[in-house]
């Protein structure tokens, strides 16, 4: 049960050292791809589909998560406190901080970018 971050986040700890908090602010800002403050259904899918498409033959997804429309579901249930079909900050940053496997992934930059590098 994790968390896709967009592989963009290989340079996080580069970038915020380490508060779990900041790592968390700057992935919202990777999903919210208009810039709006909040992540959209469209948004999380977009990004969500780009990771499948990356480490979908590398990584067997349980059935639940098994597309990207499934996952981004699943995400919403998790995050979207008030139901208004879109992730504020305070959304994410609560859904991420209560799932083990985001945090974990946010600590170790190693994990996060050698789990879809297939160029070894």
């Amino acid at each position: 049960n994790t968390f896709p971050i967009p592989q963009r986040s290989s340079g996080i700890n580069a970038e915020y050292g380490g508060k779990l908090e900041d790592k968390l602010k700057w992935a919202f800002s990777m999903y919210d791809l208009d810039g709006n403050g909040y992540i959209s259904r469209q948004e999380m899918l977009e990004i969500v589909c780009a990771i499948y498409k990356m480490v979908g033959t590398v990584m067997k997804m349980p059935e639940d998560e098994s597309t990207p429309e499934k996952r981004v579901e699943k995400i919403f249930k998790q995050m979207d406190r008030n139901l208004d079909g879109k992730l504020s900050l305070a959304e994410f940053v609560e859904g991420a901080k209560s799932d083990p496997s985001i945090v974990r992934l946010l600590q170790c930059d190693s994990v996060g970018s050698g789990a879809a590098d297939t160029s070894n």
